[in-house]
């Protein structure tokens, strides 16, 4: 059964004049460009400075400082902290609710399950920042599911409260943080207990925490043993999952009148002038290849009925990507001729404008599909999905040793 414990958290010393909600805490490091992390670090605390570093020494370095300096205090005793999302999408309100505090590791496949893959050079990354902090700096993100929506209740009754800081992060997307009553501690730890615990985002940072926690000498009860996570209910309505798009460098170019003459072989192909998403796209295996002057809906001839061939992000990256477009596990890995990501009109744009050679739009992974795969043993390519809004980094920090 998986364990779920209070943590005795860091977090910065709201109080101070000096440190602003709005200007310290940041989205999640692997969505943020160069540029972003250059904006955001204008401002001498704001997380980027010890989660995106200079390098891994100036990491821990001014973590130190601002430990010494009361920047960043801790916690008096363990305990847990509640999240509030608002945001809207496709013109409704929703409200997502995320409990924080520490997963003890275990290896996949048990109690807890990955459901994609992911890129050692970033396993090499966050392992080194971990070893340079002796800390977890941002939460991984899981999801589990509670029809009685139990954890949804102490939100609304820490709602009532004022919550130790409330900010805005990503266009629209409204947070509130508290810290949640202990008198609910024993009550949320029986829950997690009964659960499955799916990662939804941070598979990187759950790989990387256990191999750490492998290296380390034998101590009862050690902090690395847990891991800082967000769990997010997936029977509470806040909770979304969009896709992710790919996008087609230049970096090799594609003779794309046989790409299709070999695409029909498995695809019925409709063309189609001005792509609409996701209403035209009822399946969740259908792709939506867009090219510069002219799209084309792709539709499986004959679908499989392994799970995986529901999932559009598996039937492109096994049919078109590699079997039709010939690019191999290395060229797929390298983050050089494919990119991701969930903006729509944007990429469009791009597609249209000759900026990117191509885009394959995809449908949304239920969550009862992704559920049904993890709990196979089974992982889907790399993202698959979006769960939205994503994360901040720097609400709270697990640190050990000090």
């Amino acid at each position: 059964m998986p364990e779920f414990k209070p943590l005795q958290f860091y977090s910065y010393d709201w109080s101070r004049k000096d440190i602003d909600p709005e200007k310290v805490i940041s989205p999640p490091y692997d969505v943020l460009s160069r540029e972003d992390i250059q904006e955001l670090a204008r401002d001498e605390y704001n997380v980027v400075h010890i989660d995106s570093p200079v390098s891994y020494d100036h990491a821990r370095e001014l973590l130190d400082q601002w430990i010494k300096k009361q920047v960043l205090t801790a916690d008096q005793q363990p305990g847990y902290y509640i999240l509030a999302s608002e945001y809207k999408t496709r013109g409704k309100s929703r409200t997502r609710w995320g409990i924080m505090g520490g997963l003890r590791l275990e290896p996949f496949g048990e109690n807890v399950f990955p459901h994609e893959e992911t890129y050692p050079k970033a396993k090499e990354d966050r392992l080194n920042l971990m070893q340079a902090t002796q800390g977890q700096l941002s939460p991984v993100f899981g999801v589990y599911d509670d029809p009685e929506q139990y954890v949804e209740k102490i939100g609304e009754i820490c709602s009532g409260q004022k919550p130790i800081i409330s900010f805005t992060q990503e266009d629209g997307v409204y947070n509130r943080l508290w810290p949640v009553p202990a008198e609910h501690n024993p009550q949320i730890q029986s829950l997690m207990q009964d659960r499955k615990i799916f990662i939804a985002d941070g598979h990187h940072r759950y790989e990387t925490s256990l191999y750490f926690m492998h290296n380390q000498p034998a101590r009862d009860n050690a902090p690395w043993e847990y891991i800082f996570i967000y769990l997010s209910n997936i029977s509470s309505p806040g909770l979304e999952i969009f896709p992710y798009h790919r996008t087609v460098s230049w970096d090799k170019e594609f003779d794309w009148q046989k790409v299709m003459e070999s695409a029909g072989r498995y695809f019925d192909i409709i063309p189609r002038e001005d792509p609409s998403f996701p209403e035209e796209m009822p399946r969740t295996d259908m792709l939506m290849l867009c090219l510069p002057h002219i799209n084309y809906l792709l539709i499986p001839r004959q679908p499989g009925e392994d799970i995986f061939d529901k999932i559009g992000a598996y039937v492109l990256d096994r049919v078109m990507l590699r079997d039709i477009m010939g690019l191999d596990d290395e060229q797929l890995a390298s983050g050089k001729y494919l990119h991701y990501t969930h903006e729509e009109d944007q990429t469009l744009e791009k597609v249209r404008s000759g900026e990117l050679q191509a885009a394959f739009f995809l449908q949304s992974v239920p969550i009862n599909i992704m559920q049904e795969a993890c709990q196979a043993g089974r992982v889907m390519p790399r993202k698959s999905t979006f769960f939205y809004p994503k994360l901040p980094t720097g609400m709270l920090f697990h640190l050990w040793d000090r």
